[in-house]
């Protein structure tokens, strides 16, 4: 029967297994699986060496696993064996009664696993697939012989696996590496809130500073009535450390509204639209007051007609879209005009289309790709005096861009120079640069390319010659961090040095740090293992130290062809990132911003990513559009559903929710067209009371009627007693109607079992 736990060795088998080390090709060479026991370095067999080094560390070996790959192409005469077959040669020898190297298994000990291809992927999915029904207490991955991409990919199934994974060099098994290092995940997990912004999950877990995470989570929602208590309390001697003056700031609506508006667009929330309609109309206003005295009669007058109906807009107004663009086409004749700029940005006017419908946060679909250049350059302007980067500073902290930076960053060592690659190198650099464009394309700006080539003292000069090249090819910033060992904790500490040692981040657009990247990417290149691995652990620990997803891909590189990137394995991201993930993703789901919690855990692991669909059916359960065969009855008692769930929400005291107006939009036109609505509200008072509130938010009409009422934000036991009197209106409580409080802690559970796993 075949043994299925204890320590289990994984070994990609290579050329030194067969006595060919170093050998770029096989053709015509003979393999030969026998050593010299008393030989030295390269005499001696990879599996010797790992054998006999574990032996002398005391570390046990269970279970062996030999991969090879099934293409032709190996050492052994006419027909070329694959390595595979070689595999299964040595897994012969180590099984029988004399043994190999000195030691014997037991034949259930011993499995060959067959790779299609040298990849990292490949060679993942192949051990993942192994790994099956097994379940070994720990994981042995060799490198040094064979494709370091199968040694690499050994380590992401590993991970995938939940086994704890050590990295064994076969000159140095004596001592084997761990690529998750020993972090302060409570810190980390500090930088990762502080960085979405999820300031009233800050409040919990960072008491000392709990004043100010509350004051930026109350303006985030919206909420001007916190920062006006705040500073009552201080006046009557409450002993607040935040200056009056500084609170004042957090009571103004326009301030807090941009504030909202931009934080929520930055971690990419969208559970509604109403902020975007809410400015759209507001900026719109500023700027024609600024140049009302500069524009034409006819443009005057367009313009004038346009704010109006903006600023008296009401609920399911329709022809906004359309009045917005037949005012653009009058300002065509003012070129200079910053109405006329706004009003043509194309995709802004597209985004305004989407939320004027009342159904934008109905789609699937998230905000992804560049931002409108209005609304950029709009947050670029308010993040300059943005008084929460002030309030950040007071705890010692440093926040990150509200839109982030746009920057990808790229990490690929350069190995030693044979057989003149120059060119081949080019092509390679300019895929890994194409790759990190192409991501940068679904950021929310376009920030720099970025690329760091990680290169020993030997490969320095070979470096820079490729740095200079790239700066003359194109707009990427190309640099070089070096001497960068062949060894795994001097590599992994002087990458993490050089990345630290570049610009200082300061909380706002364009400091250059690269702490501030929005994504990290790693491209494994054939070269030193050890080197390599080096990369992988300090691009982890710079992801955790970003906040910032971590991707692995692998160069393929081959002669006379281009070159070509492959892989985006997820598992690194159970290195840390997933702990990470899930606690954001937690706090979202508590506040309903599903949308931003399935993007959040979509960049994590396949454990992570398990949880989509479960956040799909709760977002589709509490914001979706009635199905069309539903009747009046289904419908309300879908509606008794949402706002149970909203008023739970709501009754966490430490989460800081637009309830009111999240309410009114699970509402119509989801579940009730219009005109149904409005009967609803005349039948029902206390749907009439929640739409008001809903009105008087910043989310609503709360800006259009700024001089004429003064903006209002309901208190929440006041909203809780209007959603519990609005739940009795449409013929509740009844039997069913918490379904989505237990299928929505359902989900919170999951999410903190992950977060608790992973740690």
């Amino acid at each position: 029967m075949e043994k299925t736990e204890g320590v289990l060795l994984v070994h990609a088998v290579g050329g030194g297994d067969l006595g060919l080390p170093g050998a770029r090709s096989f053709e015509g060479l003979l393999p030969d699986l026998d050593d010299d026991p008393q030989g030295e370095g390269k005499d001696r067999r990879p599996l010797r060496k790992v054998f006999e080094g574990l032996a002398s560390a005391r570390i046990p070996v269970s279970l062996v696993a030999l991969l090879g790959t099934t293409t032709p192409g190996g050492p052994g005469g006419p027909g070329d064996r694959t390595f595979a077959e070689h595999a299964e040669e040595i897994s012969a020898r180590l099984t029988s009664q004399g043994g190999l190297y000195g030691v014997r298994f037991d034949p259930a000990a011993v499995s060959v696993v067959g790779v299609e291809a040298p990849t990292l992927g490949d060679g993942s999915q192949a051990l993942r697939r192994w790994l099956l029904g097994r379940s070994p207490t720990e994981i042995l991955v060799t490198c040094g012989s064979g494709a370091f991409a199968l040694s690499a990919g050994a380590v992401c199934a590993a991970l995938a696996a939940r086994r704890p994974a050590q990295i064994v060099h076969i000159d140095g098994s004596r001592r084997p590496y761990a690529l998750d290092g020993v972090w302060d995940m409570e810190a980390r997990l500090r930088s990762w809130l502080l960085r979405y912004r999820f300031w009233d999950a800050l409040a919990e877990i960072d008491p000392a500073n709990q004043e100010v995470w509350e004051l930026l989570a109350a303006r985030q929602a919206g909420d001007t009535i916190y920062a006006a208590a705040m500073r009552e309390g201080s006046n009557s001697g409450t002993g607040r450390s935040l200056t009056d003056g500084r609170i004042s700031k957090f009571t103004e609506t326009w301030p807090t509204a941009q504030a909202a508006l931009f934080e929520r667009l930055g971690r990419g929330e969208a559970a509604d639209y109403g902020l975007l309609r809410a400015w759209f109309a507001q900026h719109l206003r500023g700027l024609f007051n600024g140049e009302k005295s500069r524009l034409s009669h006819e443009a005057h007058d367009h313009m004038e007609r346009l704010v109006d109906t903006l600023t008296h807009r009401g609920d399911g107004e329709r022809g906004l879209v359309g009045h917005i663009r037949m005012t653009a086409q009058q300002l065509w004749k003012e070129p200079a005009s910053a109405c006329g700029a706004m009003l043509k940005d194309d995709a802004l006017i597209k985004l305004y289309t989407a939320a004027s419908t009342h159904r934008a946060h109905l789609s699937s679909e998230r905000l992804a790709g560049p931002l409108p250049p209005t609304l950029l350059n709009a947050a670029d302007r308010w993040e300059k005096d943005d008084q929460g980067i002030k309030l950040v500073s007071r705890t010692g902290m440093t926040g990150w861009p509200v839109l982030g930076s746009g920057d990808v960053l790229g990490l690929l060592a350069v190995g030693l120079d044979h057989d003149g690659r120059e060119a081949e190198d080019r092509v390679a650099v300019r895929t890994v640069l194409a790759e990190l464009r192409r991501r940068r394309e679904s950021l929310l700006r376009r920030g720099a390319v970025r690329l760091r080539l990680l290169a020993s003292a030997e490969a320095q000069e070979r470096a820079l010659a490729l740095a200079r090249w790239a700066a003359d090819d194109g707009d990427a910033d190309v640099r070089v961090i070096s001497p960068v060992a062949a060894a795994f904790e001097a590599a992994r500490d002087s990458i993490v040095a050089g990345l630290a040692s570049e610009a200082v981040p300061t909380g706002k657009r364009g400091s250059g740090s690269l702490r501030d990247v929005d994504e990290l990417v790693l491209v494994l290149n054939p070269g030193p293992p050890l080197t390599n691995y080096g990369m992988i652990a300090a691009g982890v620990e710079w992801s955790l130290a970003a906040a910032c997803p971590l991707w692995v891909t692998e160069l393929i590189r081959r002669p006379g062809a281009a070159s070509e990137l492959r892989g985006g394995e997820r598992v690194l991201a159970r290195l840390g990132a997933d702990r990470m993930l899930a606690g954001l993703a937690v706090s979202a789901v508590r506040r309903l911003d599903l949308r931003t919690a399935r993007r959040l855990v979509g960049r994590g692991s396949d454990t992570l990513r398990d949880v989509i669909p479960l956040l799909t059916a709760l977002e589709d359960d509490v914001f979706g559009a009635a199905g069309d065969d539903w009747t009046a009855a289904q419908c309300l008692a879908a509606a008794r559903r949402r706002l149970t769930l909203i008023a739970e929400v709501g009754r966490e005291q430490r989460h800081r929710v637009p309830t009111v107006y999240i309410a009114v939009e699970t509402l119509r036109p989801a579940l009730f067209s219009w005109g149904q609505w409005e009967e609803l509200r005349k039948e029902r008072p206390a749907l009439k009371e929640l739409g008001r509130l809903a009105n008087e938010s910043i989310q609503g009409h709360a800006l259009d009627r700024r001089g004429r009422a003064r903006p209002r934000t309901a208190r929440s036991a006041e909203v809780r007693e209007v959603l519990r009197r609005a739940v009795r209106d449409l013929g509740g409580p009844d039997r069913g109607d918490d379904v989505l409080v237990s299928r929505h802690k359902s989900v919170v559970n999951t999410l903190e079992a992950i977060y608790r796993e992973s740690a």
